[in-house]
């Protein structure tokens, strides 16, 4: 599962966040906000570690490259999750491909912190950057996230087709599982199955929820 980060308004409205991320970026919020939706998570996730435990599950988290940018941000991570007494491998940390690239030392330093304790390491909007395959292998990363823009187009444009084909490829031969984003039909979910995709998301496998609801749902099973 992949947290997806909401706010609610004054009016009590969901507010999505493309409406708020751009200007939490410009005024260099963005290690708050990552550092507010990691503890978040932990304290949602500790009342249900026990019976969370008995299933194959792990949360997504994202961070941003200003937080790479913060010489404390990484402690603080390391800290937060070691002392949560939970299973470490049930996180996994997103940062994209043009952020890491950007910063690729404090990317790589922190990937390293990370596996080493447990924790899985996503590589997200895969094949948008410029210069990820010279970086690649040099990452600790356990898994691809195929960007949407390939996606969405894969059952009409042969290139795009041959893309998401070619980082499965890739994937495969270097032991990392790939996600596909913006698997929107079951067309496209076939299609991805077929050129090798490991996992999917998008609206053919599952619509964004509470997570306080996926919690109950898991520990119920």
């Amino acid at each position: 599962y992949e947290l997806l980060l909401r706010m609610i308004d004054e009016d009590g409205n969901t507010v999505g966040p493309d409406r708020f991320i751009s200007a939490a970026l410009r005024y260099q919020l963005m290690p708050t906000i990552d550092r507010w939706v990691i503890e978040k998570a932990i304290a949602l996730v500790k009342p249900h570690a026990a019976r969370l435990s008995a299933h194959p599950v792990g949360f997504a988290i994202n961070f941003s490259g200003q937080s790479l940018n913060d010489d404390d941000f990484g402690d603080f991570l390391f800290t937060r999750i070691r002392s949560s007494g939970l299973d470490p491998a049930l996180f996994c940390f997103e940062l994209t491909e043009n952020a890491t690239v950007a910063n690729i030392a404090k990317a790589e330093v922190l990937m390293r912190r990370l596996r080493r304790l447990g924790c899985a390491i996503a590589l997200d909007d895969f094949g948008t950057g410029l210069s990820s395959l010279s970086y690649l292998r040099q990452l600790p990363v356990t898994m691809l996230k195929i960007d949407g823009s390939f996606v969405r187009d894969i059952l009409k444009d042969a290139r795009s087709e041959s893309m998401v084909s070619a980082i499965a490829q890739l994937a495969r031969s270097m032991s990392l599982l790939t996600v596909a984003e913006y698997v929107e039909t079951d067309e496209i979910r076939q299609r991805l199955k077929a050129l090798g995709v490991d996992y999917g998301q998008g609206f053919a496998i599952g619509r964004p929820v509470p997570f306080t609801d996926v919690l109950a749902r898991l520990a119920s099973i």
